[in-house]
């Protein structure tokens, strides 16, 4: 029975030495991965998700796979990379937890382009590198003129609707950033006495802008704000 490490080895002598040969692509795509897009082409299968882990340092790839194929993947450099020093350094490739070669075959200063081999029926891919984006650590960016608006609202010259209108536009246009927020649903629109006294005392200079963004992510969890 052919070892996992000798069907590597020959798919990657394929990608190497044979250049001019076919393949037939059966799943290319893009997916977003906290706003980075991500390039895909899989041959002999279906990407499932693709999604950052940022404690282990490593992009997670599950699929579904008909056969023996391989998975092209463009990752940008700012959501995963692995580098010593200022040099690149090499990426380790785990297939189903067998560690496994791969073949780098594009590199700019944005992106890296990796082609990796697997098995059919192999179901997850872990790219390992040696830095990696930490959406939770991204300090909130709030500009100052929206504190006139927290005012108006706490001294109701705007009513909640209007408020709620102005934050989530703000948000979606990026106007105004804030920490990666789990959006929730809710049955009711009722928002909180303490987050508008939280807006009045943000606008007055009395509480810092970490303290108003909480409560801006606890309407966004609760589903008063949608986004």
């Amino acid at each position: 029975m052919i070892q996992k490490n000798s069907f590597y080895v020959l798919s990657l002598f394929a990608i190497i030495f044979l250049p001019s040969l076919s393949i037939s692509y059966g799943d290319v795509g893009t997916v977003s991965v906290d706003s980075f897009d991500v390039n895909y082409k899989i041959e002999n299968g279906v990407l499932d998700t693709i999604f950052l882990d940022p404690d282990f340092i490593e992009l997670i790839i599950t699929m579904d796979t008909t056969s023996d194929g391989t998975v092209e993947i463009t990752i940008p450099r700012s959501l995963l990379d692995a580098k010593f020093d200022t040099f690149d350094d090499v990426f380790f490739i785990l297939v189903d937890g067998f560690e496994t070669d791969y073949v780098e075959i594009d590199s700019t200063a944005d992106s890296r382009t990796l082609v990796i081999p697997f098995f059919s029926g192999d179901s997850v891919i872990d790219i390992i590198g040696t830095n990696a984006l930490n959406p939770f650590s991204m300090e909130p960016e709030i500009p100052s003129w929206i504190k006139n608006n927290a005012g108006w609202w706490s001294n109701g010259q705007i009513d909640d609707t209007a408020f709620i209108q102005g934050i989530q536009y703000l948000i979606t246009e990026g106007i105004m950033n804030i920490p990666q927020t789990e959006s929730g649903e809710s049955s009711e629109n009722e928002i909180p006495s303490w987050i508008k006294n939280n807006a009045g005392w943000w606008s007055n200079g009395q509480i810092d802008d970490t303290a108003f963004i909480q409560g801006i992510q606890y309407m966004i969890t609760n589903g008063i704000l949608q986004i």
